[in-house]
């Protein structure tokens, strides 16, 4: 927050020196000002599997590494959306959450049935997977600083779709 103090500038004139008057005008008051702004910041409160386009177990008994093709059981659109005390686009708020978070959101994740992604598998292992959409849920803390100094915060959520795939 960029503060600054309009001096107080004390003026003191001399009105007559012959008669032995000083008069000082009063100091003005100090008055704070500050750069208006707004900044938001985000905390996930909940997450959780909002689609689920595949999933599956893909063993490997080689003894050296496989990649295996699987394709999409379900079809899908996810996107994210923002309560308007945000005050700001989904855009907005996606790339913000991206820069200001460790997620990686999208404003919208589409799956198709059919379409096919590849699974690699190290040697002589297990892999379980789910590729699919990650709903995050944000609190949305929103701090307007106005040219007075005065800071009003408010609080909104955002809901957003992150493309994930686990494996384990």
């Amino acid at each position: 927050m960029q503060k600054i103090r309009a001096a107080g500038v004390a003026l003191v004139t001399v009105a007559a020196l012959s008669g032995g008057t000083l008069t000082a005008a009063a100091p003005a008051f100090a008055a704070e000002q500050c750069d208006p702004h707004v900044s938001r910041s985000y905390s996930q409160t909940t997450s959780g599997w909002w689609l689920i386009a595949a999933s599956g177990t893909v063993e490997n008994r080689k003894a050296k590494e496989v990649r295996e093709e699987v394709a999409f059981e379900t079809s899908g659109t996810r996107s994210t959306s923002v309560s308007s005390e945000v005050e700001a686009s989904v855009g907005t708020v996606v790339a913000e959450i991206n820069a200001k978070t460790s997620y990686s959101v999208n404003k919208s994740v589409t799956y198709t049935k059919g379409q096919k992604t590849t699974i690699v598998v190290g040697p002589k292992s297990t892999v379980h997977y789910k590729i699919g959409i990650m709903k995050r849920k944000f609190l949305v803390t929103k701090k307007r600083i106005y040219s007075n100094c005065k800071v009003v915060t408010s609080y909104g959520t955002a809901t957003a779709a992150d493309r994930t795939t686990t494996t384990s």
